[in-house]
């Protein structure tokens, strides 16, 4: 249960501050509250998911300059195979579990 106490703060922090931009854009200030408290709790869990994958003894893969990519526990890169070009440019990392 203590483990989990950063994250359910960052939930909360991100919901909290997904809230408050979503209520000064919005039009509709509740609805925009709304959305924007579950956006910025969604941004929050993604965020605190990937740094705890990071501490995981399983290897990530990420989209390095065309190539699908395998990192290893000890930083170790491998290429796995070379992607066609997107439809849509992508920015930054791509890590898939």
């Amino acid at each position: 249960m203590q483990k989990d106490k950063p994250t359910i703060q960052s939930l909360i922090r991100g919901g909290l501050l997904g809230a408050l931009f979503g209520a000064v854009l919005s039009k509709n200030k509740d609805e925009g509250a709304i959305i924007g408290a579950l956006l910025g709790a969604a941004v929050a869990a993604t965020s605190e998911a990937s740094k705890e994958a990071l501490n995981t003894a399983v290897s990530r893969y990420v989209i390095e300059d065309g190539y699908l990519v395998e990192i290893n526990t000890t930083g170790e890169k491998r290429i796995i195979r070379k992607i066609g070009k997107h439809a849509v440019p992508i920015s930054g990392p791509i890590y898939l579990k």
